[in-house]
């Protein structure tokens, strides 16, 4: 008898309305993830789901919530789910999600997040009093709301924590356990995320109801993306980028860096070299960076410059080249950043520059890749690292070699009388 291997939308206990709206959207399939969470959801039971961004996991949260919301009582002046995204991307990405998955249903849904104006704030206040069914917030942003006594969650019985090890990296954990404390007893709470740092597992230890554990495998990068690196002293880097395009204009092209500050750097320096770039990060207001976006998005801006926690709002198929212009320190950051080329079947390249502390990361990578990246060579002008040389561990004064005689134990040979 052959296993079944292929699970449908249509096979699960989703609401019509939900499938309905799967059918529009061309959806028939589930990701791995969503095949083994959505059957625990609507059971009722609490998830814990390892899984990378790109495996459909919010789908496979938001799928069953939905039904969930349709088939059980609720109250209809109360926030009924929460879910919690670390970025206001990702809080925007996930409620267009729930419009299209919504859209037959009649559930309604509110992403609250910082970085916009009074006007919004008093929306989002007004909307948690009519009775918002969904609430998708981040952290700073739900407390500000909770601590002007805007924002009742005791009758709140589903809450969603998604890229959990990502709002831990953000100093957010303390914020998660205030507002954890602020649901009933009786909830079901289903936790997303890549990592599973001690932090959380203690979190989940606390907070949770002897959840079901969904542990999806890290995907490697797809096969048609071309991977390379450069081997480089840091001060290579900028060089090494005009190198790459000196005899092709860069079009649709994402470079990642490790810090705001250095995104910041490199964008003043590549401007200055004449290329048409935009950076993102999180000091811009949420009007400037949707207009860094919508730029991109509509090839006014042929290079995009980002950190790894932006980097998870950007959604667009069409992406040429990804570059990373320092090493991530991760291996799985590595996947998800390069796999934002070669999308929807399309052929991409993915170069990252290797400066002299970054082998140890390299290594990493190389490993979970299970294969040696090729190796560029470096435009003239620019040398390779020494490599690392180990420096051999001095003898101590008191080491053994040095303090225990060879006859050590035996009785000394007398000396023969002259």
């Amino acid at each position: 008898m052959t296993q079944k291997t292929t699970t449908y939308f249509e096979d699960l206990d989703l609401s019509e309305d939900i499938l309905d709206a799967l059918w529009d959207m061309h959806f028939e399939k589930c990701t791995p993830v969503q095949a083994g969470c959505i059957p625990e959801i609507l059971n009722g039971k609490d998830i814990i789901g390892i899984a990378q961004t790109g495996t459909g996991k919010t789908a496979a949260y938001l799928l069953p919530i939905l039904t969930l919301l349709a088939e059980e009582p609720h109250e209809a002046d109360a926030v009924n789910c929460l879910i919690m995204a670390p970025t206001r991307e990702l809080a925007q990405q996930i409620d267009q999600a729930l419009q299209g998955f919504s859209y037959y249903t009649g559930i309604n849904g509110i992403a609250v997040y910082g970085g916009n104006d009074g006007v919004r704030f008093e929306q989002e206040h007004r909307s948690f009093q009519q009775g918002a069914d969904i609430v998708i917030a981040t952290p700073g942003r739900l407390i500000t709301h909770m601590q002007l006594g805007n924002l009742d969650l005791s009758r709140t019985t589903h809450l969603i924590l998604d890229e959990a090890d990502r709002m831990l990296d953000m100093g957010f954990i303390d914020d998660i356990k205030t507002i954890l404390k602020q649901l009933p007893e009786k909830r079901q709470v289903i936790m997303f995320s890549a990592t599973m740092p001690e932090e959380i597992d203690k979190m989940a230890k606390e907070f949770m109801h002897n959840p079901a554990e969904v542990r999806i495998a890290v995907s490697k990068p797809a096969e048609k993306i071309d991977q390379s690196i450069y081997i480089c002293h840091d001060g290579d880097k900028t060089p090494i980028v005009k190198h790459i395009f000196a005899d092709t204009k860069p079009e649709r092209v994402i470079i990642f860096a490790s810090s705001k500050m250095r995104v910041k750097e490199l964008n003043i320096i590549l401007k200055r070299k004449g290329f048409n770039c935009e950076a993102m990060h999180s000091d811009l207001d949420q009007k400037d960076r949707d207009r860094v976006m919508l730029a991109f998005k509509q090839g006014k801006v042929d290079m995009l410059i980002a950190t790894d926690i932006v980097s998870r709002g950007i959604d667009i198929d069409d992406i040429q080249m990804v570059i990373n212009y320092d090493c991530p320190r991760d291996p799985e950051d590595y996947v998800h950043r390069i796999g934002r080329t070669a999308r929807a079947g399309r052929t991409g390249r993915a170069i990252t520059l290797v400066g002299e502390k970054d082998m140890f990361p390299l290594r990493k990578i190389e490993k979970l890749l299970e294969e040696k990246l090729p190796r560029n060579p470096l435009p003239e002008g620019c040398k390779e690292p020494e490599p690392e040389v180990k420096a051999k561990p001095k003898s101590k004064p008191n080491s053994k070699s040095n303090r225990r005689p060879a006859n050590r134990g035996k009785k000394p040979t007398p000396k023969p009388q002259k």
